[in-house]
């Protein structure tokens, strides 16, 4: 697929920016968004050919290839290593979006510990670990904005989604508890929590009738599920300086989800 808009503007030129979970869906809207802001954007997940297609897109908007690792978030050496990698094609990380994720849906009683263990590993432990990485960069630095992703669940529930949604409540604690704990120090961290967003996740959900396309539609107050690049203002008014009195927080882009009182 090739890029659709040209650099229109330059809020993060000269910024360097690390995405992760970059390959599709999200994360890759966010990093070509940060590309088009101008950014040199380095970009991570567990599928080479994904990111070398992504890689060609943000070459096609700014005249250069984003640096890219396959990075599986789950596994502390390989966050290691890849971040140290990218860092140093990078020279810094200014900014860091903690896009990686997995996600499973099924009934909590029959759900085996592999899969429980594995949502907890790419969700929580991927993105802590991953924060970490980063984080000690940046602290050392004195700057860096750092961006999670929580989710809709991270505050409220769906049936069969138990392992999934601890994963993401993990998430929202884990920002807001680096959120004060690096604040004096000139590192803020904050996260996004989408809500019914059009994603590659979802997609055999409604095909295979576990959620209804109609249900979801009229359950959102704006009447319409979003897409990615719904998700990627937000993201980007947190990594900006528009944000620098802002951490700790969680913003929730949902249509209006989770106000929505009326059945």
């Amino acid at each position: 697929m090739t890029a659709t808009a040209p650099i229109t503007r330059g809020r993060f030129e000269g910024r360097t920016v690390l995405v992760s979970g970059a390959g599709r869906g999200i994360g890759r809207a966010c990093a070509l968004a940060f590309a088009r802001e101008g950014a040199h954007v380095a970009i991570s997940s567990r599928t080479a050919d994904e990111l070398r297609s992504v890689s060609a897109e943000i070459a096609a908007l700014t005249g250069r290839p984003a640096p890219w690792r396959t990075i599986d978030v789950s596994v502390e050496d390989e966050v290691v290593a890849g971040v140290e990698e990218l860092t140093r094609e990078l020279g810094h990380v200014d900014v860091l979006v903690n896009c990686a994720g997995a996600f499973t849906s099924g009934p909590s009683e029959s759900a085996e510990g592999d899969v429980i263990r594995a949502m907890l590993a790419c969700n929580a432990l991927g993105t802590m670990l991953t924060c970490r990485e980063v984080g000690r960069s940046m602290l050392e630095r004195g700057s860096g904005r750092i961006v999670n992703f929580a989710s809709l669940l991270s505050f409220t529930a769906f049936p069969g989604r138990t392992a999934y949604a601890a994963s993401k409540g993990a998430v929202l604690q884990a920002t807001r508890s680096l959120g004060v704990e690096w604040a004096s120090r000139g590192v803020t961290v904050n996260a996004v929590a989408p809500g019914m967003i059009r994603v590659e996740t979802v997609h055999p959900q409604v095909a295979a009738g576990t959620l209804s396309e109609d249900e979801i539609v009229n359950r959102i107050p704006m009447r319409r599920r979003g897409v990615p690049q719904d998700v990627t203002g937000p993201v980007l008014f947190l990594a900006s300086d528009d944000a620098a009195y802002v951490t700790g927080q969680t913003l929730v882009v949902d249509g209006g989800w989770l106000s929505y009182g009326y059945i």
